[in-house]
């Protein structure tokens, strides 16, 4: 994502460590106001606290769980828009 200046990095198995400037939480994929707890699958909002002037605030259509502070995707919302830096046209 270009909004975000922070990183998450894995190293392996699909679990994601964040920066220190980066909070990953989960929130119900049908109200956007309820955050789930550890280890239940939703939608991932990123806060990104890396930025001088500004926090981003990222509500993604992608989903994952957590694990501690670290975090897993698995996958995009059915019918979401196809998006990143990294896609392979067919």
């Amino acid at each position: 994502m270009t909004e975000l200046l922070s990183q998450a990095y894995s190293f392996g198995d699909g679990i994601f460590v964040p920066s220190s400037t980066m909070r990953i939480m989960i929130r119900d994929t049908h109200d956007p106001r309820y955050f789930l707890k550890h280890g239940q699958t939703g939608a991932i909002n990123v806060i990104d606290l890396a930025n001088i002037y500004s926090c981003s605030f990222i509500e993604t259509q992608d989903l994952g769980k957590l694990h501690g502070v670290n975090f897993e995707v698995l996958g995009r919302f059915d019918n979401a828009d196809v998006r990143g830096c990294n896609l392979m046209a067919n």
